[in-house]
C-alpha cells in the first residue's frame, strides 16, 4: 500500500505565523520518519509541551463508506486518566460517544456543539460522567484514509484547546495526515474494504450486546430504544452477515467484527 496517497494532505493553515508553518513543516518532516510506538511517544512528548491541554488521546479505528467510524482498533492514551480509558474499554462507551459519529477528515470537531443535541439517556448519561472528570469540554481533530478503511483521531479536552490559544490546535490539525500515516504503520492492520464492514453503527451496537447473550428486550433497554427497533436491526444483521438465525448472525459475526480486539497503550 502506498501510504503516501492515503489521506489527503491539508495545505498549510492560513492563520499560522511564518514561523509556525516551519514548525509544522519540520514536524511532518519528523513524523514521516516515525515507524514505532516509542518513537512516536518520544515525538509527541516534544510536540505537546506546550500543548493547551491535559487529557489528550489519540486513536486509530476503521470507518465506513461515509468516513463515520465503524469500530475503534487501536488507542495511543497520552494523558487521558487511566482509568477512565479502562472503563471506556469495558463498558463499551464508544456506543455512546456522539463524537464518535461524526465524519472523520473534515472540520475539528467541538464536543459542546455535539454534547448538546444528544438525547438518549445513556449518551447524557456518558457526557455526565465525562464532565464530571474534566472531559466535558474539548476539541477532536480527525483524518480519513482513502484506501485503507482507517480513520484516525486526536481529542484534546478543556476549553483553551477550544479556544486555539497561539494557533497551536490549527498547527496539529494540519500534522493530522502525516500523524495518521504514522499510525497506519505502527498499528500494522490488514487493509480492509469498506464493503467487508456492512454494518451500520447502530447496528455495530446491538451486534455488541447480542454478542454479550443480551436479549432483543434488554438491548432496547440499555440503548434506549423500542424493541421493535431492536428487532429491525436484528434482521438488518442477520440479512448481511447472510446468516440463518440469530445464532449464526453471532458466530459470524465474531469472525468478521473483531470488537473485542481494541488495544490501549499508555503513552
Amino acid at each position: 500500500m502506498d501510504i503516501s496517497t492515503s489521506t489527503i494532505i491539508r495545505p498549510l493553515p492560513d492563520c499560522l505565523t511564518p514561523a509556525q508553518q516551519w514548525t509544522l513543516l519540520e514536524w511532518a518532516h519528523l513524523i514521516s520518519h516515525i515507524e514505532t510506538e516509542a518513537e512516536l511517544k518520544e515525538f509527541l512528548d516534544s510536540v505537546l509541551k506546550k500543548a493547551p491541554s491535559e487529557h489528550i488521546v489519540l486513536a486509530l479505528g476503521r470507518i465506513d463508506q461515509e468516513q463515520k467510524l465503524q469500530r475503534l482498533e487501536r488507542v495511543f492514551n497520552i494523558s487521558y486518566p487511566s482509568d477512565w480509558m479502562s472503563e471506556y474499554v469495558q463498558e463499551n462507551y464508544a456506543q455512546n460517544d456522539p463524537i464518535l459519529r461524526v465524519q472523520f477528515g473534515y472540520a475539528p470537531v467541538i464536543w459542546q456543539e455535539h454534547f448538546m443535541r444528544s438525547k438518549s439517556k445513556r449518551e447524557r448519561k456518558f457526557i455526565a460522567e465525562a464532565s464530571a472528570i474534566g472531559l466535558g469540554i474539548g476539541i477532536t481533530l480527525t483524518s480519513a484514509s482513502r484506501h485503507n478503511n482507517l480513520g484516525c483521531l486526536f481529542s484534546l479536552a478543556g476549553e483553551e484547546a477550544v479556544q486555539n490559544t497561539n494557533n497551536f490546535v490549527s498547527m496539529l490539525n494540519g500534522l493530522m495526515p502525516h500523524l495518521h500515516q504514522a499510525m497506519v504503520r505502527i498499528a500494522s492492520l490488514p487493509p480492509t474494504a469498506p464493503s467487508s464492514l456492512p454494518l451500520s453503527q447502530r447496528e455495530y451496537d446491538i451486534f455488541h450486546w447480542m454478542s454479550k447473550g443480551k436479549t432483543n428486550w434488554e438491548i432496547a433497554i440499555i440503548l434506549d430504544i423500542s424493541e421493535r427497533t431492536v428487532k429491525f436491526h436484528v434482521a438488518n444483521i442477520i440479512r448481511k452477515l447472510s446468516a440463518n438465525n440469530r445464532t449464526h448472525a453471532i458466530v459470524l459475526g465474531m469472525h468478521l467484527l473483531p470488537i473485542s480486539n481494541l488495544t490501549v497503550s499508555e503513552a
